[in-house]
């Protein structure tokens, strides 16, 4: 049995896309732009977004996921190799770059030499595959560029901004403030300062669109579900489309539709969070755990670290806590000044 939306794997139709619309239309309507970022919590269908937009666009597109920060020439190297490949897969791009030194041909496949001695210049393989035609190159979860040599990508970034009218490139991004920080376009001393980026933000479902997901998914399932555990998993699960996805691949998995199983998405997808969240120092994590409980204003959060560490915390060191929180995406602040966690299972398992 084919049920599409409880699918875990990222769609790459339209067809399998539930709802997105307006989000699609958007990055259709950006083609031209040189840098998008595509941004929104984890679990919230950015990748799913992004290869159907890819697809629908009917444009050469190379798609590269970032695992790993620029820390050296070979990393930077082996990542444009990725992209030349892929392009060269759907446009013969090598055409152009067969007298290009440093370039190695295998098959339809290109390898880059990160040799000193060797290396050809990105910017100029760029302004090759400018000539090309329109291309599109994009980079999931690019905050993870971030390294030594974030710098060197930036100013290829900078350079098709300037001089490249056929080159897109999309950023996804998880960590929002972690990839402003990482392009830099308000400081002097980046190469993107001044450049015009254009943003594209994913907002969870409403409770409305949450509903109909799950009713459609079923339906595909040919499963007539309980409304009042939809309700039930609705409420709990947020709008996080992720998460919605796991408590419909289980119920259709075992034929049934149980408010248990909501329970059971909240304790494993919670765990996850936390193991997420271990790579930071207790510290970090004393604040999430208080904005679950319901600490949720500056003064409040205050006493609540004092409370448990037993000695003064100063402003300085509460901004730095919220700071690295909201750049990694755990933490926003509402208009009201009250922090809120982004996603519902670490409230339900900090709570």
């Amino acid at each position: 049995m084919l049920v599409i939306y409880f699918d875990f794997k990222p769609k790459e139709t339209k067809e399998d896309l539930f709802d997105r619309e307006e989000e699609l239309k958007k990055l259709l309507s950006c083609k031209d732009e040189t840098i998008v970022l595509l941004t929104g919590i984890r679990r919230i269908g950015k990748t799913s977004l992004l290869k159907v937009f890819l697809n629908e666009s009917k444009l050469p597109f190379a798609l590269v996921d970032v695992r790993s920060p620029l820390t050296s020439y070979r990393s930077l190297y082996t990542i444009f190799s990725d992209v030349l490949s892929q392009l060269n897969k759907k446009r013969r791009v090598i055409d152009l770059l067969k007298y290009v030194k440093g370039i190695s041909i295998f098959g339809i496949n290109i390898s880059l030499s990160w040799d000193p001695k060797n290396r050809p210049s990105l910017l100029e393989i760029m302004d090759r595959v400018d000539e090309s035609g329109k291309v599109i190159v994009a980079f999931d979860e690019a905050q993870n560029l971030r390294g030594k040599l974030a710098n060197d990508f930036l100013s290829i970034l900078a350079h098709c901004y300037d001089y490249c009218k056929n080159v897109t490139f999309i950023l996804t991004g998880s960590e929002i403030g972690l990839l402003y920080d990482f392009l830099m376009v308000d400081n002097p001393s980046s190469p993107l300062y001044g450049r015009h980026i254009e943003e594209i933000r994913l907002n969870r479902f409403t409770e409305e669109q949450s509903l109909e997901f799950l009713k459609e998914g079923f339906r595909q399932a040919n499963i007539s579900p309980d409304e009042t555990v939809l309700q039930y998993a609705v409420s709990k699960l947020d709008g996080v489309v992720g998460w919605l996805t796991e408590f419909g691949h289980r119920c259709v998995r075992i034929g049934d539709v149980k408010k248990e199983i909501v329970d059971e998405v909240l304790e494993i997808a919670g765990r996850l969070a936390l193991e997420e969240l271990s790579h930071f120092s207790k510290d970090y994590i004393l604040v999430v755990e208080a904005i679950a409980k319901g600490y949720n204003r500056w003064s409040e959060l205050k006493r609540y670290l004092e409370d448990k560490k037993k000695r003064r915390i100063y402003d300085a060191e509460l901004k730095r806590y919220l700071d690295k929180l909201e750049k990694r995406g755990y933490v926003v602040k509402k208009e009201g000044g009250e922090y809120e966690l982004t996603d519902p299972v670490l409230k339900n398992a900090l709570a």
